[in-house]
């Protein structure tokens, strides 16, 4: 099998993790809002982590790019309360958890179109290191995916709703080797970095400003709703 092939199908393999994220989240049966409410919080540290410790510092390790990373970082986090600005002039009745649950999806599915070019371009060099590399990326695709599945639960929606979202944001890093296999090519160093920085700062502007303070807002009785047998129940208050 030509590395080309195998390096897309490693880096489809990887994407897939994403749906474990979700197949985790859907699995519990009953969600009461104080269980949606430290899942939120829980997904919002684990995209702020990965920010943080992933995406920016390939570009603040380079003092070239130290600056540029750092005004990309601060566009991101900008971006994020004008998508919630535009959601709530185009969709006025959507409500801030569902509008929360959209910019959590476009914001990983955003960042894993760079992803999917990496296990790709990794297998190239050597199967090895596109196994090990396809391995990380999976790994950290699941709880990706629980962020986006529980974003859309505490927004009410079913979990059909959920696997429909986490989809989306597999499809990015499906995209993104898609991309690469048809064009032979992968972004430029820098295009990567620059890319990698401004998604930082989506993901985490959507976890301070939208996952985090929901979650905490969950964690008080008698808030939002329950899921029961895949569908929103409305919680009575105690």
């Amino acid at each position: 099998m030509a590395p080309e092939t195998v390096g897309f199908l490693l880096a489809a393999g990887a994407a897939s993790a994403t749906m474990l994220g979700w197949a985790l989240v859907a699995a519990k049966r009953s969600w009461t809002p104080r269980a949606v409410g430290i899942a939120l919080i829980v997904a919002a540290v684990a995209m702020v982590a990965v920010s943080v410790v992933e995406l920016l510092p390939q570009g603040l390790r380079d003092p070239e790019l130290r600056t540029l990373t750092v005004l990309l970082f601060a566009t991101g986090a900008l971006v994020v309360p004008l998508l919630g600005l535009a959601l709530a002039r185009l969709f006025p009745g959507l409500g801030a958890l569902r509008s929360a649950s959209v910019l959590v999806m476009a914001s990983i599915a955003l960042h894993n179109v760079p992803e999917g070019t990496v296990a790709y371009a990794a297998t190239l060099v050597s199967l090895e290191l596109g196994l090990v590399t396809a391995a990380a990326i999976a790994l950290h695709n699941i709880p990706e995916g629980m962020a986006v599945a529980t974003a859309v639960l505490a927004a009410g929606g079913s979990r059909r709703q959920a696997l429909v979202a986490t989809s989306v944001a597999m499809l990015g890093e499906l995209l993104g080797a898609v991309l690469i296999l048809a064009l032979d090519a992968s972004l430029t160093p820098d295009g990567a970095v620059g890319l990698l920085a401004l998604v930082g700062g989506i993901m985490v502007s959507v976890s301070l400003t939208q996952l985090l303070p929901a979650g905490l807002g969950l964690l008080r009785p008698g808030q939002q709703v329950a899921l029961a047998n895949g569908e929103p129940v409305a919680v009575p208050e105690p």
